[in-house]
Formats: C-alpha cells, structure tokens, sequence
C-alpha cells in the first residue's frame, strides 16, 4: 500500500483504479534512467515487486478461461460468428498480456 493519507485514495479516479487493476506497469521503476547507482537500486525495487505479478496473471487467467468460453458458447448456440470472433480475440490479447507477465515475473529473479 502506498504512504498517501486514505482520503487521497477515496478521490483516486475510477479508471485509474481499474488501470492499477490489470496492468502491472505501475509497480516497476525504469532500469535504464540515472546512473549506475540509481539503476542498481530500480533492478532491486523491480525485483522485489515481481511478487506481484502471479496476481496479475492469475486475473488474466481468468479473463481469458472467461472470454473463452463467451465465445465458444456464442459459436455453438449462434450463428453469430462474429460476436464469438470478438471474444475470441479479446481471448487472445488475454494470453499475450499473460504471457508478457510471465516473461517478466521469469526474468526479475535476484541474483
């Protein structure tokens, strides 16, 4: 949790909360800024914050098994194959983001 007061976290915009819930961007720091102390320090922080990321892919996980089966359910009781193509992708970029989160939780291990 952060150090912010809880009342600046009642005023926290909807889509910035439902950003923070799907997205991991936010809890890493950029390894290629500052020199080389500041660097070693955001490698550290990054790996301390890879705990994180089974969350995240677990939440992808489940957006994915749903949207996968919005689909198949849309192709076997319609003919409205456009629809189930829509869940299908959105299936896919599902998987990606998973697979993305994976990579880096796989990368990020201490030294």
């Amino acid at each position: 949790m952060s150090s912010l007061p809880a009342t600046s976290l009642l005023r926290e915009p909807l889509w910035h909360l439902v950003y923070r819930y799907w997205f991991w961007g936010w809890l890493f720091l950029d390894v290629n800024t500052g020199d080389l102390l500041r660097r070693a320090a955001a490698w550290r922080h990054n790996v301390r914050q890879r705990v994180h990321l089974p969350v995240y892919m677990l939440r992808w996980c489940v957006a994915l098994v749903v949207t996968g089966t919005v689909a198949v359910a849309i192709e076997t009781l319609s003919e409205a194959r456009l629809a189930a193509a829509v869940f299908y992708t959105g299936a896919v970029l599902c998987s990606v983001a998973q697979v993305i989160a994976a990579i880096a939780w796989a990368f990020l291990r201490p030294r």
